[in-house]
């Protein structure tokens, strides 16, 4: 590696290595004092982002949070903040700069992470807090997912952005639906919900002058196209599931009763009353 990249990676492997080291130190209080348990978190369903993550994430975060206080800062503003950062994120990675924009992308989602609980904290929890939250959140995402489509404009990677874009979509869409119909519970399966999705397309993009460094040139890009083709399918089988779940659910009672019965073989010869045989129907 030539001094020129390697003092390119200093900032990357410095971020990192604070990273981990701020996982083993929440590592050893959890083993010590047991694990957090937010609500926040307690109540999403289960998903290949463990809950040991998510609490360290918001443990990670807490100083931001105390800061939001402190200032006063309108959760709304909060929310407004991290898609301004996804936005920002969307043109650094539509300009080729992929891990700046993926480490810009992962900070402004985690404010998002936080604004409900400022909003909690302060009593300024409402309905179009939570409205403008939603809405925005569909925004930011969509944002990065059309930087990530410019940045790949040339390569088949770009239907792969494309395809996680409109995945994405839908997953959010069945969910709002889903609850505004009264689905229940069902209206959160699936594994690929918007926490995971960040986590994927923020750290490859992020991490991937690693891939450079230690594959060589272009392979940081292809470590986030193969992301982003793995995003588009595992994103897609979610919104399938949470689709076939929520229908089921809201399917009358009475359909579900009248439903006509599991194929058997042997219901296809059956003894006939009269002649004592066997028939063919």
């Amino acid at each position: 590696m030539n001094p020129t990249a390697a003092e390119a990676l200093l900032p990357l492997l410095g971020l990192v290595c604070f990273l981990l080291t701020t996982l083993a130190i929440f590592t050893v209080r959890a083993a010590l004092q047991g694990r957090p348990h937010t609500a926040d978190i307690e109540k999403r369903g289960r998903s290949f982002l463990a809950k040991f993550f998510q609490e360290w994430w918001l443990w990670l975060y807490r100083p931001v949070e105390r800061t939001c206080l402190r200032l006063r800062i309108p959760p709304d503003a909060i929310t407004v903040a991290s898609t301004v950062a996804a936005a920002g994120a969307a043109v650094l990675m539509g300009s080729g700069r992929l891990s700046s924009g993926g480490w810009v992308y992962l900070f402004g989602a985690s404010l998002d992470f936080i604004d409900g609980r400022v909003a909690r904290a302060t009593g300024r929890v409402s309905r179009a807090g939570a409205f403008l939250d939603s809405t925005l959140d569909r925004v930011g995402e969509l944002l990065v997912f059309g930087g990530l489509a410019v940045a790949f404009r040339d390569s088949l990677a770009l239907f792969a952005a494309l395809g996680a874009a409109g995945a994405s979509l839908l997953v959010s869409y069945a969910r709002a639906r889903g609850e505004a119909l009264g689905a229940g519970d069902v209206v959160r399966v699936g594994g690929m919900q918007r926490p995971e999705r960040i986590v994927v397309s923020g750290l490859a993009c992020a991490l991937s002058p690693l891939a450079d460094a230690a594959f060589g040139a272009g392979a940081g890009r292809t470590l986030v196209g193969l992301a982003m083709a793995g995003l588009a399918v595992l994103t897609a089988g979610t919104a399938v599931r949470r689709i076939i779940a929520i229908y089921r659910a809201l399917r009358p009672p009475e359909l579900a009763a009248e439903a006509r019965p599991a194929f058997r073989l042997a219901d296809v010869f059956r003894l006939d009353p009269v002649r004592k045989r066997k028939v063919v129907r």
